[in-house]
């Protein structure tokens, strides 16, 4: 069977679901902290990937950019926006899935600032959840030397 549409959706959700593995067991003065002002905290990093969800599916959706500022997301309520992430990556996923179930993967679509192909554009966000799994391991590594990376994301490797 050739690699298809539920494969890509699978990698979607695993790449989220690692993201979501370095959230696990955070302390609460983690989620403000910044090595130096211009980098994301893991609150707005978590913020912004539901903006990030959005803002895909919306130049899937419409082929054009949107408006960044109508995706911003407000809430800054940890639960809240751990909820609103779930909901924004299931809709995602259901969106993709709907609209692209019969569409090759090589397909040409227009994406964010041009084109891309079908399968990249797709997975594009699973870039966004490795680069931010990242983040927030560096943060948590920095404010707590003791945290032990391997073990809490691959299981003591």
């Amino acid at each position: 069977m050739a690699f298809g549409i539920d494969d890509l959706i699978k990698g979607v959700k695993e790449s989220r679901k690692s993201f979501l593995k370095h959230l696990q067991g955070i302390r609460e003065d983690q989620w403000d902290w910044k090595p130096y002002a211009e980098c994301k905290s893991i609150r707005e990093t978590v913020a912004h990937l539901i903006s990030d969800d959005r803002a895909t599916q919306y130049t899937l959706e419409h082929g054009k950019f949107p408006d960044f500022e109508e995706m911003d997301v407000k809430e800054t309520d940890i639960q809240k926006l751990l909820a609103l992430l779930a909901e924004s990556h299931d809709q995602y996923c259901k969106f993709v899935k709907e609209k692209f179930a019969d569409t090759p993967l090589d397909t040409e679509v227009p994406f964010f600032s041009g084109k891309a192909v079908l399968g990249l554009a797709i997975s594009g966000i699973s870039s966004e959840d490795y680069y931010h799994s990242g983040q927030v391991a560096f943060i948590r590594m920095a404010t707590d030397p003791s945290w032990d990376y391997y073990a809490s994301i691959y299981g003591g490797m």
